[in-house]
C-alpha cells in the first residue's frame, strides 16, 4: 500500500519565521510531539519537536552534567525558554528531514521509521508537503492486514 493512503492530511505545519513560542502553542494544541516546518509554497525546509526546543532552553552545560538532580527547579531553564520564545524555529529546527513520498510503500516507510526511531515523518509530493505518516498508522495498517490475511 501506498503511504499516501494512510497518511494524516492534516497540514498543520509552521513557517521558519514562526516564534518558538508560537511553535510551543501550537505543539501543545495539536497534542504533537513535533511538526513540519515549510516555506510559503508548502515546501518542506526543517522540522521542529519538544526536544528541539527544550535542548535550545537548557544551559550549554546542561549535555556534560552526569547527574542534574542538583538544580533545585526549572528557574533557569524557564528564564532560558523566555529569552528564546521570540526567536524564529529556524534557527533551532533540524534541517535535515527524514520525509517519505507518498508514493512509497508503506513496508519501505515503516523500515525507515523503525530504523530512524520515528514517531512521525512528513510526506511529500512532488516536494510539497501533503500530510504526515506515523508509527501508530503503521501499525493500524500492519494489524488490520493481518486480520484480512486470518480471515481469509
Amino acid at each position: 500500500m501506498r503511504i499516501g493512503e494512510l497518511m494524516d492530511r492534516d497540514l498543520t505545519a509552521l513557517f521558519p519565521e514562526t516564534t518558538i513560542a508560537e511553535a510551543v502553542e501550537v505543539l501543545s494544541t495539536h497534542r504533537v510531539s513535533g511538526l513540519p516546518v515549510a516555506d510559503e509554497e508548502g515546501r518542506l525546509v526543517g522540522f521542529i519537536s519538544e526536544n528541539d526546543i527544550i535542548r535550545a532552553a537548557l544551559p550549554g552545560y546542561f549535555d556534560f552534567l552526569k547527574d542534574p538532580s542538583f538544580l533545585p527547579d526549572f528557574g533557569q531553564f524557564g528564564k532560558r525558554l523566555l529569552k528564546i520564545s521570540n526567536d524564529p524555529v529556524e534557527k533551532y529546527m533540524v534541517k535535515k528531514v527524514i520525509a517519505f513520498d507518498e508514493n512509497d510503500s508503506d513496508f519501505q516507510v515503516a523500515m525507515i521509521m523503525m530504523k530512524s526511531n520515528l514517531k512521525r515523518a512528513p510526506v511529500l509530493s512532488n516536494g510539497i508537503f501533503v500530510g504526515m505518516v506515523s508509527r501508530a498508522d503503521l501499525l493500524d495498517r500492519i494489524l488490520r492486514s493481518a486480520r484480512e490475511e486470518a480471515e481469509s
